[in-house]
């Protein structure tokens, strides 16, 4: 089948819970869908429907009636279902007045067939139920997948033991290392999401120069630069800036290396580098 969606059921197989409460409207659906090489699994209720769901794990697809006599209609019995299955669900009613088509809407559903349609319709939105599904599964492994690349680049330059700071186009810090926030003297919560310039309002113009340089395309580096505190003692220190890239090959912002190799005091004697905080 190769990489197209497949056709009928998808990962889960050719097993449908048909949930219908009038005898020969489920004998004839699933003489239906067994003419087409579905495994059919029949429920009466909406309590039934509750534990076939539970009892074949191997269900593809729920063909759910909506009024089933006393007990559980076919909307409730889909939100609880829906609350423990990740399942296609088509609701299969010959109702079609706003009121009770509204019961539906809330409802993760992938259709709503009308009874007495036809055959063709019937097996037409069975299978567009399943490429939706599955459209959206796989949507949900890729947020899945982007979520986990995020938190695993953000573990990575939280934990580099030299200075890292990442900034979008307006220089606010997306990320940023545990050596940098020592280095600086700044708590995170401080600062992500801020522009560097509010963070340090006093940053000399050399490096505003070197960011725009950076926005525009360039590498800059320099070694042995002295970058004086606030306290009265120089940091010496090596440092890197660089711009970072969007997918569609657009400059999304810069990324800075610091590395202090060396702090002397206002006589110009050597001091202890700062700790790195530990962390988990």
């Amino acid at each position: 089948m190769g990489e197209a969606v497949r056709d009928d059921a998808m990962a889960g197989g050719r097993t449908v819970l048909v949930v219908e409460d009038e005898p020969i409207i489920a004998l004839a659906v699933k003489a239906t869908l067994a003419r087409h090489g579905y495994e059919v699994v029949q429920a009466a209720s909406g309590e039934d429907a509750i534990r076939m769901a539970d009892e074949h794990p191997e269900i593809a697809l729920i063909l759910m009636d909506i009024n089933l006599g006393a007990g559980l209609d076919g909307t409730e019995a889909a939100r609880v279902v829906l609350a423990t299955h990740e399942v296609p669900l088509v609701f299969h009613s010959s109702h079609t007045e706003p009121d009770v088509v509204e019961r539906t809407e809330g409802i993760t559903s992938y259709g709503y067939i009308v009874k007495n349609t036809g055959e063709t319709v019937l097996l037409a939105s069975m299978k567009m139920a399943f490429r939706l599904f599955e459209a959206r599964r796989r949507e949900a492994e890729a947020r899945a997948a982007l979520t986990h690349q995020r938190d695993l680049m953000r573990y990575v330059i939280e934990h580099n033991r030299g200075a890292v700071a990442i900034h979008d186009r307006e220089l606010r810090y997306l990320y940023v290392s545990r050596a940098y926030l020592a280095q600086y003297g700044v708590a995170e919560r401080d600062i992500i999401g801020e522009r560097h310039y509010d963070v340090f309002p006093d940053l000399p113009e050399k490096w505003r120069v070197v960011h725009r340089n950076a926005l525009a395309g360039a590498v800059s580096s320099g070694e042995e630069d002295v970058y004086p505190r606030a306290d009265g003692t120089f940091d010496v220190t090596r440092w890197e800036c660089r711009p970072w890239y969007e997918a569609d090959g657009s400059i999304g912002g810069i990324v800075v290396y610091t590395e202090v190799y060396e702090r002397r005091d206002a006589a110009g004697e050597r001091l202890p580098l700062r700790p790195i905080p530990e962390g988990d």
